[in-house]
Parts: structure tokens; sequence; C-alpha cells
């Protein structure tokens, strides 16, 4: 099979939320304003230093499947709309792909 030269314009962004009413209003907030193809969600343990202190929850993780067209858009909303105070947003890059998957992606996320 031969991979997508289409990797280099797909990202995946990948965040943590406090619960999953916040990841299923985040993502349908990014689907419905074509910033995303697909979000992938699922509960995770989390421990953390956070003001001195060690700090243990749950929470809900989500890959953020998008293009770099769209990834400072994709960051303003996730911030707009994450509860936390300094939320983990970090950009995965993509080197390879099934080809129409990446095409499919890049499809979702054209205005």
């Amino acid at each position: 099979m031969q991979l997508s030269i289409y990797g280099h314009e797909m990202i995946v962004i990948y965040t943590t939320v406090a619960n999953i009413e916040q990841a299923k209003l985040i993502a349908k907030t990014l689907l419905a304003e074509r910033l995303v193809a697909c979000v992938n969600m699922w509960p995770i343990s989390s421990m953390c230093s956070w003001n001195e202190k060690i700090e243990s929850s749950t929470e809900v993780a989500m890959f953020l499947k998008t293009t770099n067209a769209c990834q400072e858009a994709v960051y303003q909303r996730v911030i707009e709309l994450h509860s936390y105070e300094c939320p983990a947003i970090i950009t995965i890059d993509v080197k390879q792909s099934h080809p129409a998957f990446a095409q499919w992606v890049q499809t979702e996320t054209s205005s």
C-alpha cells in the first residue's frame, strides 16, 4: 500500500478536558465549524504537578484530526471553550497516512 503524500498537510491536535460533556461540546463545535474532520475521545487517569501539589484526576483525552491550515483556529476555539486555566493543547505532525483518509480530512476541513 502506498502511503499518502498528504501527510504533511494533516495534523492531530491532542488535548484533555474535565469531562465527556465538555469533550462533546468542543467536538460538536469544531465539527460544525469545519475546523476538524474527526474527533476521538476516551477516558483517562491523569496526574500532574499544579500549584506545588501533585494532583490526580479523571479526564477525557481528545484527538482532533485536522490540517495545518486550521491549526490556529482550532487552538483559539479550544481555548475559548475549555474550562482549564492552562489547557494542554499539543500538535502532532502526521508523517504518513492512508491517502483516502488524508484526502477526506482535507475535504472536510475546507470551507
